[in-house]
């Protein structure tokens, strides 16, 4: 009867959601393995490019940890270890632990900030797949790169596997299957990982002209080079998306210092009226810096800024409240305005608002876009 009983329980948590079978030879989530702590806290290596190390520039951070309280458990693994399925059905009831998928739990609640949640999907999902050589992709690369985090994607783990292979799509995995020689793929903690560029170009590719150029702009302010960005979209040349990917490389910029702006560079960009130049240095008569703008539209004798969420609190000095800094920054505009320039100011609410770029003078024709 104990026998009998397990199996009707093990059978309830498979038809619950806690496990799923396994087809032999694909890459989809199941099984019951021993789960490796692929994200504890340990000293964070850098992806390696050739013989040298990829530079940590600005927002391009690896983010492996994770609090080891937190660590994410496969389902089998725990009732091997003495947890039994009530026992779990109970913590996952009174919010002690949450699922995070198919077959993993994790202590408390998931998390709610973008980056650390794809971190846990794919702690979660490793451990389980299984069939050809896979690599971490798209917003998973994203996620452990350290690039910029998008939405876009963010739900699921995404992989990418030899030509061949069938791809894959649920909500929870998405496997592709394209070439991916040995320089696009780079070495993050455990995980192999497409390359800042790659993921760059497949972001592209994958969610738009907008996300695209955000990563890309990333990508090339640690070590990717526009030569190596235009090189990997020859490469990938009849793919779907591949003439975003490219309009893409021709217009990232690695002076841009923060995804917003980088964001609603694109935007202006799609509107026919994208900045002529980037981190304006303003002058007064007697050759001093009076301020460094975003954007410039010089030739129109327009300047531009984003105010991201973190600019003012970025500016604070010992002593001094946001007030404070906002006042300081009303002086500088005005400085601006002194030296015969206009000022425009882009913020959050005007990513989500096309009709932002009117104000911007124009200046191009939006880009192509793919079929």
């Amino acid at each position: 009867m104990r026998v009998k009983g397990r199996r009707r329980a093990i059978g309830e948590a498979l038809e619950w959601g806690l496990g799923r079978k396994q087809t032999k030879g694909d890459a989809r989530v199941g099984g019951v393995r021993s789960f490796p702590q692929v994200l504890a806290k340990s000293p964070i290596r850098c992806p390696q490019v050739g013989d040298e190390v990829w530079a940590q520039r600005r927002f391009l951070w690896l983010t492996l940890g994770m609090d080891e309280q937190r660590r994410v458990q496969r389902v089998g693994e725990m009732f091997r270890n003495g947890t039994s399925y009530d026992e779990l059905r109970r913590r996952i009831r009174d919010g002690t632990a949450s699922r995070v998928r198919h077959g993993a739990v994790v202590d408390g609640p998931l998390e709610t900030n973008l980056r650390m949640r794809q971190l846990e999907l794919i702690a979660g999902t490793v451990p389980a797949l299984s069939g050809e050589a896979w690599v971490l992709s798209h917003t998973s690369a994203v996620a452990l790169l350290g690039l910029p985090m998008t939405r876009d994607g963010a739900s699921a783990v995404w992989i990418n596997r030899r030509p061949g292979t069938s791809g894959y799509r649920s909500p929870l995995l998405v496997s592709r299957s394209s070439p991916l020689p040995d320089d696009e793929v780079v070495q993050v903690g455990d995980h192999r990982v497409t390359s800042p560029g790659r993921t760059a170009v497949d972001m592209a590719r994958e969610f738009g002209f907008v996300t695209g150029t955000m990563i890309a702009d990333a990508a090339l302010a640690g070590r990717t080079s526009p030569g190596t960005l235009a090189e990997l979209v020859d490469r990938g040349s009849g793919r779907r998306g591949n003439t975003t990917a490219r309009a893409v490389c021709d217009f990232a910029d690695r002076r841009s210092e923060s995804p917003g702006e980088s964001l609603m560079r694109a935007m202006l960009q799609l509107q026919g009226c994208a900045p002529t130049d980037l981190q304006i240095e303003i002058r007064d008569r007697y050759g001093r810096l009076v301020a460094r703008c975003d954007y410039g539209w010089l030739e129109h004798g327009v300047v531009g800024e984003y105010d991201g969420p973190q600019k003012y609190l970025r500016s604070l000095r010992p002593g001094e409240s946001v007030s404070d800094v906002i006042v300081r920054e009303k002086a500088r505009e005005a400085d601006i305005r002194d030296q015969g320039l206009e000022v425009i100011r882009f913020c959050v609410a005007d990513l989500r608002n096309p009709a932002a770029g009117s104000r911007a003078p124009a200046t191009s024709s939006p880009p192509a876009r793919s079929a």
